[in-house]
């Protein structure tokens, strides 16, 4: 909030506009409802709009059309168009990681886990030398599994390259796969054994508790972890790695699901001009820049990857270049309005499989069926014949 106040004040001295900010609820899952009233009202009630990825798909035909501009190329990932319109801007990149204890793969003389097998092996020997040495509240992995989306941004990132991406970029549904039902089967395996069965229940934040406390190995997390986790006050400062994520076979690049935060205008705005512009200057290398720096924020802009004052303030940029230029995207231009609903779905069968209400293979071929006749009635494969999927063109 700092940030944007400040970045908010310079853009209206110079321009000589007001710019009035609107806290967003701490809940993130209760903004979408709150955005399709706002956008559905006669007149705005908000101008500009930050947007998680996953609503662009929902938000689209409600969100003014942005102008294009000579540098959309340095953008990645690119603006999200949706039937030909520019309607939102990335703003900063977010992107699933892995922190582990540096202190304890040292003690050990282990790596850091280059597959899902390796992290298996390394948590487990990990945590049970941690309780021989009267640490009982350690566990070797943690990650979010509650009902929610975090839990399909972490099913995707178990998934690989092999394992579907839920809905295919046509259209086409390409979730019940050998893959994906052994990653469901490796994660169900690890309740109990290198992951508390509390973990059922996480957020990002009960993860980051955890970890930061010393009571986790290996923690999946964003980016917004690494700060906290190395703050002055925190305990395990100084002892903590990241790294991308672990994928299923050693020759594959290594990902991590992407959770780009954009900005979009209303498309009921009484102030388009103005809030064209107001987005335009919040996305500008300069401020991009500025933001990457004051906040550790990772820029949207590609060529500030490079920049030397960004990698200063963010030194893990260089560790994870190869994740960020092969992110893991989940299906919201393919699904369009749907993505939420297709959302909810997903994310009560993968938990179902991982408390062991049915078996991998029986949930996603049940899930699957339920996705297949979505993908009938939203004519997702029709749609997608008539989308330029600029979301999915960040490799």
């Amino acid at each position: 909030m700092e940030l944007c106040h400040s970045e908010s004040q310079a853009w209206a001295r110079q321009t000589g506009n007001t710019v009035t900010l609107v806290s967003l609820p701490a809940d993130w899952i209760t903004i979408l409802p709150l955005y399709r009233q706002v956008l559905a009202a006669p007149s705005a009630a908000a101008d500009v709009l930050i947007i998680d990825g996953t609503w662009l798909g929902s938000l689209a035909p409600r969100l003014g059309t942005l102008d294009a501009q000579e540098d959309d190329k340095d953008l990645a990932p690119a603006p999200f168009l949706s039937n030909g319109r520019r309607v939102a801007l990335p703003w900063y990149r977010d992107i699933g990681l892995l922190f582990y204890r540096q202190d304890l793969l040292d003690t050990y003389h282990l790596p850091v886990p280059a597959t899902w097998d390796d992290l298996t092996q390394e948590a487990r020997l990990i945590q049970e030398a941690e309780r021989a040495r009267n640490q009982p509240r350690m566990w070797g992995y943690v990650w979010q599994g509650r009902t929610a989306e975090s839990l399909i941004c972490n099913a995707l990132e178990w998934f690989g390259t092999t394992g579907g991406t839920l809905v295919a970029e046509n259209g086409t549904v390409s979730l019940d796969n050998d893959a994906a039902r052994q990653a469901l089967a490796r994660a169900a395996n690890w309740l109990g054994t290198i992951s508390p069965p509390a973990v059922l229940s996480d957020d990002e934040e009960a993860t980051r508790g955890a970890f930061q406390t010393g009571h986790a190995v290996f923690m999946r997390n964003w980016v917004y972890a690494w700060a906290l986790t190395n703050a002055p006050d925190s305990p395990v400062a100084g002892k903590v790695g990241v790294a991308p994520l672990p994928h299923t076979a050693s020759a594959d690049t290594p990902q991590g699901v992407d959770g780009t935060v954009y900005l979009g205008m209303a498309r009921n705005t009484a102030h388009p001009a103005e809030a064209r512009a107001f987005i335009q200057y919040l996305t500008s290398p300069a401020i991009e820049r500025q933001r990457a720096i004051a906040g550790a924020y990772i820029p949207a802009r590609q060529s500030l990857l490079d920049d030397k004052a960004v990698t200063a303030a963010l030194p893990l940029i260089p560790l994870i270049r190869q994740a960020l230029d092969h992110p893991v995207l989940r299906p919201v231009a393919a699904t369009g309005v749907d993505y939420p609903q297709l959302a909810w779905r997903v994310e009560n069968g993968f938990h179902d499989i991982l408390r062991r209400q049915m078996p991998p293979a029986d949930g996603l071929h049940t899930l699957s069926h339920t996705l297949r006749n979505m993908a009938l009635r939203g004519a997702w494969q029709a749609n997608a014949q008539h989308q330029h999927f600029s979301l999915e063109n960040t490799q």
